[in-house]
């Protein structure tokens, strides 16, 4: 009887064991979005993150949020399903530390996408991509574009950035302005608004209604009677085209000499092919995707993933073990790099 037992043991181990590692290409896991409706190109990061967690063996359940309330919502009903993984790219980084807590107690590992999450120790790793330099590259752009190294100027500039929600909006915009900064203080740039806080240059939601009301008071106040806005550092797509949009609106008949983005969306690679706008920041989703996947495989799998930043990327709790990719430059000359993101 005992020989029996010890038998049934055995092929039940062997079996378990088995299930396991099948269980590594089986595995569910839940992808939290944003609101695709606004903010650069969501609906196709999501999408093409689901086909290449799919394509890894996935099980996958993809969902796009309405608002920071529904993500919360979506969240719970993700953690009560007890999936291998999470992954978090927040509508309101500041929004998701209490369902956390719950993932936390639960063991699920969860990895934040793009978007560093606040107050909360319940992040296993982030993925992104150098936001910092996103601004930063804008900056070095115009620097070149408008030769500030040798002293050239005066030049008019105005800033418009991101949503004060999303943490990686300051970053943007401060990666910009401070590489800027020293060219301002010698007057080289001046912004005849001066509006250079964040504060003041931040646009709600990432929404081109509310940057294109602030830049039309902005092109009525200070740049009337054809006087010129040289320089516009949009921080997206989206916010550049709310410039153009203002400038319509208002009959614009100064000279715009560079204006940014970023994300090389389907408007920003019409608008920089037809000259309205100079250049922009590409992310390739599908690296940073890629990155995800590998992530995912590591935790499901009880491993370490690559991670290349362990000291820089915090949220007001914890340092999150994360990994950088590194942006591009994008501009009339190379836009054919750009995939379609349609």
């Amino acid at each position: 009887m005992r020989k029996i037992f010890l038998i049934l043991c055995l092929i039940l181990c062997t079996f378990v064991t088995g299930c396991a590692d099948d269980g590594n290409q089986k595995a569910s896991v839940q992808l939290l979005f944003p609101n695709p409706n606004f903010g650069g190109i969501w609906n196709y990061i999501g999408k093409k993150c689901a086909e290449m967690m799919s394509e890894a063996g996935y099980n996958v359940e993809m969902r796009f949020c309405q608002d920071a309330n529904d993500q919360i919502a979506q969240l719970k009903d993700a953690i009560e399903k007890h999936p291998a993984a999470i992954v978090i790219a927040a509508q309101d980084t500041g929004a998701l530390a209490e369902p956390l807590k719950l993932a936390k107690e639960e063991g699920i590992p969860v990895i934040a996408y793009d978007r560093v999450i606040m107050h909360t120790d319940a992040i296993s790793y982030y993925a992104s991509f150098e936001n910092n330099s996103v601004g930063e590259f804008q900056a070095r752009y115009v620097e070149e574009k408008l030769n500030l190294k040798s002293g050239a100027g005066p030049f008019t500039i105005e800033f418009i950035a991101g949503s004060p929600d999303d943490t990686n909006a300051p970053l943007f915009y401060s990666g910009a302005y401070e590489y800027l900064k020293p060219y301002i203080d010698k007057g080289q740039l001046v912004v005849p608004s001066g509006q250079t806080a964040f504060s003041a240059v931040a646009t709600d939601g990432w929404k081109k209604e509310n940057a294109q009301k602030r830049m039309t008071e902005i092109l009525q106040k200070y740049y009337a009677d054809g006087k010129s806005l040289n320089v516009v550092i949009a921080s997206n797509d989206d916010l550049a085209e709310a410039l153009l949009n203002a400038q319509q609106a208002v009959g614009y008949k100064g000279a715009t000499t560079i204006l940014t983005g970023q994300d090389a969306g389907a408007n920003g690679v019409a608008n920089i092919k037809s000259g309205k706008q100079a250049m922009t920041i590409y992310k390739d989703p599908a690296i940073l995707c890629a990155k995800i996947v590998r992530m995912v495989k590591a935790v499901v799998e009880g491993s370490q993933p690559a991670i290349n930043d362990v000291t820089n990327i915090k949220n007001d709790v914890m340092t999150i073990p994360s990994y950088l990719c590194i942006p591009m430059i994008v501009d009339k000359e190379n836009i054919g790099i750009v995939k379609n993101f349609n």
